[in-house]
Parts: C-alpha cells; structure tokens; sequence
C-alpha cells in the first residue's frame, strides 16, 4: 500500500536556531524551501539571534501539493512562525526573499514588528501568464520551470565547501499554474497592506534580477508608512539573492540592519 502521507525533500526541514532575545523570522519564495534562506537563517544565528525559518505550505514535498494551496495558508505559516519569536524573544524581525517578502510586508502591516527585511519581493507583476494562471490553471495546470542558470551550481559549490549534503537548489522544477494564481493574488494582498507598514524597513534588490525588477524597490518604499527605509541595489546576483554570488553582503546588510534597529530605545 503506498503511503499518502507526504516526506519532505532532503533540505527541506525547517530550521530554528536558539540564540539571544532578538528573533527573526526567515521566510523562503515561491516553489522553494527552507533550504533557500538556510545559510542566511545561519548568519543571523552566528549573530546571538534567535531564528526561525519555516516551511510554507505545500513546499518543500511535492509539486502537485502547491495545487490546493492558497495563499492565506501562506500567510497563516508566517503569522505560526512570527507568534512562536514573539513567545521567547522581545523583539522580532521578519525577512524574506521574493514571495517570503511579500509575506514579511503583509505582517508587517497587520501586527507589532519590529522592523522587515524585504529582498527581491514583487510589488507587481507585468507578465500576462501571472494576471491569466486563475484561467491558465484550467488548460495547463502544471509547466516546467527548471532553472537553467548557473545558480544552482553556485548552490552546490558552496555547499560541497560548507561540509554539506551536494543538493543545489531544493525546490519544485514543475509548478502549478494554480499556485501562480495564488502567489499574484498574495502581491495584490501585500499591495494594498502597503501604507499599514510602519515598522524600519530594509529593502534588498539587484539589478541582473530578471524576475523582480527594480520598479518594486521603489513602489514599496515609496508606499509603506515606515519612517526608516534603507535602500540597497546589487548588481551581479540573480532573483534568489540570499544563494547568489553576493549573499555575503546581503548577509551582512540584513544582520547590520536588525543589529542596529534591535539596539534603538523602544518607543
């Protein structure tokens, strides 16, 4: 009898790291895993800060799990993850990388964060296939997305280098036009939530991005509530910022920034 009951791929665990009472919430994009915020969860880690990196709903065990995945179960892992900081730390921060952005910007709009770390998050879409995936789903629920960079060979060099498992990218290389539907509909959502984001905010881009460019970075910073935005543009790395050729500077942007926002008096 075949087990119904999904395993999750190797690399796909999800992480937490105890440290000190500055929490931070890791939040991986679409079709990944915890995998792809990882080493980043670790770098904040090395830091002394408490961190947590889940695993969103239907990631990280089989592709055909995102088709009945919607993106409030998205959101509803994010808000999960966000209590359980706020339960052991006195401050929390959220970061993510691309729809995990996106999901950072929605919490920050309805709950007391103490500042966001956004890297690469669509704040809209100008393809035709992701404002159609709702009608798309029906004539072709499932396309192949395999990355045919030379990302995930950067992946698995520095993971041979680092000691671990060779695994290169961990996530889904065919995606359901369902879940796409759901990922537009959730950048709508943090759209809307813009001007509700008050909490310090870091923002990450990179200008060789041929997913999200740069037009988000400053229709977020130029919509949110916040009165301390940073802005920083990279210039060689791809979409996936925190596994690309300058994650050490997004590393170290992201740490210096919650460092800093961590040691401000409370209001």
């Amino acid at each position: 009898m075949t087990n119904p009951l999904p395993t999750l791929l190797p690399g796909a665990e999800p992480f937490f790291y105890r440290g000190g009472p500055v929490g931070c919430l890791c939040l991986h994009g679409f079709m990944a895993s915890p995998a792809e915020v990882r080493w980043f969860g670790q770098h904040l880690a090395a830091q002394s800060f408490t961190v947590y990196g889940p695993r969103l709903a239907g990631h990280g065990t089989h592709y055909r799990d995102m088709a009945r995945m919607r993106w409030m179960d998205w959101h509803a892992d994010a808000l999960d993850g966000y209590h359980l900081l706020r339960g052991c730390c006195e401050k929390v921060f959220v970061a993510g990388l691309s729809m995990g952005g996106a999901l950072a910007l929605l919490l920050g709009a309805g709950l007391p964060v103490d500042g966001l770390v956004v890297m690469a998050a669509p704040a809209q879409f100008t393809d035709w296939r992701m404002t159609y995936a709702h009608l798309i789903r029906y004539v072709l629920p499932y396309t192949d997305q395999g990355d045919s960079t030379d990302l995930p060979q950067i992946i698995r060099q520095e993971q041979a280098r680092r000691g671990e498992p060779v695994l290169g990218r961990v996530r889904y290389d065919r995606w359901s036009s369902a879940a796409v539907a759901q990922l537009y509909r959730l950048v709508e959502a943090a759209r809307s939530r813009l001007p509700d984001v008050t909490a310090p905010l870091l923002l990450v881009y990179s200008e060789a991005d041929e997913t999200v460019p740069l037009d988000s970075q400053s229709l977020i910073a130029g919509q949110v509530g916040s009165a301390v935005v940073e802005q920083h543009v990279l210039r060689r790395s791809g979409h996936i910022l925190v596994q690309d050729v300058e994650r050490e500077t997004v590393f170290k942007l992201a740490a210096d920034f919650i460092a800093a926002q961590a040691a401000r008096p409370q209001p």
